[in-house]
């Protein structure tokens, strides 16, 4: 059974991190970053797997499709970002893929690869 996610929009946001971080795990993901800063923004969750790094940016609304939220310019933002850590850490030889993932009211994951495979960025 789900539970709801309460409380004010910070805690909300963390408890939806948690949630999608849960969801990584279960699929064999090892969480290596969260809430990264660097490159003028923050990676919500890094994750990695077999020589790829997710990055994965976490929305949660109470109404409606939670990743409406992501406009060209934030996706943007954490492409900067994620290039930044792939930098920072010498992590070129990883492939990097950035996925959406959204969190609903009941606290369902549902997740959507938005950009894959820069290899060396």
């Amino acid at each position: 059974m789900w539970r709801l996610i309460y409380g004010s929009a910070q805690e909300r946001g963390r408890q939806a991190e948690r949630r999608v971080e849960g969801y990584y795990r279960r699929r064999g993901w090892r969480i290596a970053a969260r809430n990264w800063q660097g490159g003028g923004g923050e990676l919500d969750l890094v994750a990695s797997r077999w020589r790829t790094l997710v990055v994965v940016e976490v929305r949660h609304r109470r109404r409606g499709d939670p990743l409406a939220s992501i406009d060209a310019a934030k996706l943007a933002r954490t492409l900067t970002a994620a290039r930044a850590l792939v930098r920072a850490h010498h992590l070129q030889r990883y492939r990097l893929r950035i996925d959406l993932a959204a969190v609903d009211e009941r606290g369902r994951v549902s997740v959507r690869a938005e950009v894959q495979d820069l290899r060396g960025s």
